[in-house]
């Protein structure tokens, strides 16, 4: 089961935050979590929890560089948590609420929402549209070398992306998924249309250069094949997790939804 846990902040006046703003929403949820305090000294790379960035009425806060992000004390903002572990949600809904200064602010946080999805798979369409909300770190398998620079890609080529959703889906699901990386799905799950574009934004002051935008898929795949229903899952599963590296601090935030007209 995914459990999808909803926040909501409010700071008590305007403030600058980090430029990648899940750096915020991380600190903001470590009190209520000491399961989580647990899980971010880990070297795992395909964690069992995601936090996304800030967001605004649900539009991800963030900048590239050339911009502050201000949030403003008016304003209520909202910040999402989704997690295989049933421990942590006890742990969320035990405490409901937090106050924590940062910033030279006080920002209240209390939990406005948990849901719970059991079924993964997304909903039967001939195309389905993949908004990468935030920038998008797809790394293609690592050669053995001495010298390991991070390589990114920046089009979701469609082979790398679904090898980065089945690591993580494989790390914890019982029944595994394979057989989706090559050339079978290359052919069955092409993009028909697309508009993506690169974006670096810093974390720390670490720059990142990924890629944001949409692309449109055609699934071809025969109906009730492996490969199709395996496509589904991964498709669903992106929602929660993301793809690519970082995913699990709000990098490659993804949403994928069919198109039936």
């Amino acid at each position: 089961m995914i459990y999808t846990l909803t926040f909501r902040l409010k700071p008590s006046n305007d403030v600058i935050v980090p430029p990648f703003t899940s750096k915020l929403s991380r600190t903001l949820f470590l009190p209520f979590s000491p399961t989580y305090s647990k899980i971010i000294e880990s070297k795992e790379p395909n964690k069992p929890l995601r936090i996304t960035v800030v967001k605004d009425q649900g539009r991800p806060l963030y900048s590239n560089g050339r911009s502050k992000v201000v949030l403003k004390a008016e304003n209520t903002y909202t910040f999402i948590v989704n997690t295989l572990l049933e421990d942590v949600v006890k742990e969320v809904i035990r405490a409901e609420s937090v106050n924590r200064e940062i910033y030279n602010t006080n920002f209240h946080v209390e939990l406005e929402n948990v849901s719970v999805k059991e079924n993964i798979m997304v909903e039967e369409a001939r195309f389905y549209i993949v908004h990468f909300k935030t920038p998008t770190l797809l790394q293609p398998p690592r050669p053995r070398m001495k010298r390991k620079e991070n390589r990114y890609v920046l089009f979701p080529y469609v082979p790398l992306l679904f090898y980065s959703i089945a690591s993580h889906w494989n790390r914890y699901m019982d029944k595994k998924i394979v057989g989706v990386t090559g050339s079978k799905t290359l052919y069955y799950f092409r993009e028909v249309n697309y508009r993506i574009r690169p974006m670096t934004t810093y974390y720390g002051n670490i720059p990142n250069k990924g890629f944001v935008g949409w692309v449109v898929f055609e699934l071809s795949a025969r109906k009730g094949s492996k490969i199709r229903e395996n496509v589904r899952k991964l498709l669903d599963y992106v929602n929660y997790f993301g793809v690519g590296k970082s995913r699990n601090i709000g990098f490659g935030e993804v949403e994928v939804k069919p198109l039936n007209g």
